[in-house]
């Protein structure tokens, strides 16, 4: 049976700290890293969550990434901002990036940021989110290495191309309207958490290594390859993305995403805009509200129980597990408890639980 393990979003936020700063990082980067990590399982999207955490632990115990890096600005010429995140971890670097592109667009009414130099910046929905917390409008996209085939390919050329765009509410509905996709016809994750519960996946994620639609997760992230969504629509729209991340930044494609000898492996575009510049705020909550009230209360198809907005499911995920909390995978906590104890802070005897107090 498939065990899991109720944490509570503080302990999770704890939990997080706890990891980043015994790795040596201070508490502001640490607060960083656990930031992305909290708040997207707060969203729902658990994939991108604490899931992730060992990977980020470990890309730093192995020094694939440089755990002391500072972000450089390299051109400040508004609206457009370049910035070198050093090779740093992702979630430590990009959130303070998109923190001065904040700034800049507060200054000027839009930013346009390149990332250079960065890492995996986990889901690109807490960026977004994050910008519409402060006003704005926001697209957010990276690169990453190759995990899916174009169309008509077999073997993976692409990055998923990850991307989310999001706008803020209006006053009756203040929830973001946003959307966080791959390109891919679903993330890596949901195939590697189908892999640790054993299950199959549907037809259309991914093929296998000789280019056969699979239903197998192993074999789809084994020599495999994801699919774009949508077929050559979403291709195309990857291809794009990723145009965006690599050529803005100067950063590589491909597989030499990951290869420290090769060009600066990953960037991330960041669009910021504010709405007020554009006209009445007011008027522009009230068109929100009115244009939403008309997608909901459209006549529903057979067998559907409501429609939903864009990022709604992610905000009422929000408010549950923040009074709730949320059940985590026993296997996903019995590898940070191993983590844990390598880097001494846990005890040989101690499990998981004993991060949680």
């Amino acid at each position: 049976m498939h065990s899991t393990i109720p944490v509570s979003m503080e302990q999770l936020s704890s939990l997080n700290l706890k990891l980043f700063r015994a790795l040596g990082y201070n508490e502001t980067e640490a607060a960083f890293a656990s930031g992305v990590l909290t708040e997207t399982d707060r969203r729902g999207v658990d994939t991108h969550g604490i899931a992730r955490l060992t990977f980020y632990c470990r890309s730093v115990l192995s020094g694939r990434v440089n755990k002391d890096a500072k972000l450089t600005l390299l051109r400040d010429d508004p609206p457009f901002v370049m910035v070198d995140a050093g090779r740093g971890l992702g979630v430590i670097m990009a959130p303070q990036a998109v923190d001065l592109a904040i700034q800049k667009a507060r200054e000027h009414g839009i930013c346009v940021m390149g990332i250079q130099n960065s890492g995996h910046f986990g889901a690109a929905g807490y960026y977004t989110a994050k910008c519409v917390d402060a006003g704005f409008i926001a697209l957010v996209c990276s690169n990453s290495g190759p995990t899916m085939a174009p169309a008509g390919g077999k073997v993976s050329v692409l990055g998923n191309s990850p991307w989310s765009m999001a706008m803020p509410g209006g006053k009756r509905y203040p929830d973001p309207v946003m959307f966080d996709m791959a390109c891919s016809e679903v993330a890596r994750g949901k195939c590697e958490t189908a892999q640790r519960e054993g299950a199959q996946v549907p037809l259309g994620w991914g093929i296998d290594s000789s280019g056969a639609p699979s239903t197998d997760p192993t074999a789809i992230l084994q020599g495999g390859s994801l699919l774009p969504f949508g077929g050559i629509k979403g291709y195309c729209i990857a291809l794009l993305l990723e145009t965006l991340s690599s050529m803005l930044t100067f950063a590589s494609t491909g597989k030499e995403t990951g290869d420290a000898n090769a060009r600066p492996g990953t960037g991330h575009f960041v669009l910021l805009m504010d709405p007020a510049r554009f006209g009445d705020l007011d008027a522009y909550q009230e068109g929100m509200d009115a244009y939403i009230d008309k997608v909901k209360n459209a006549p529903l198809a057979e067998g559907a129980a409501e429609i939903l907005i864009p990022g709604e499911l992610e905000a009422r995920s929000i408010r549950r597990r923040t009074t709730y909390g949320m059940d985590l995978d026993e296997e996903i906590a019995s590898s940070i408890a191993a983590l844990a104890r390598e880097i001494g802070l846990l005890t040989e005897n101690q499990g998981f639980e004993a991060l949680l107090s």
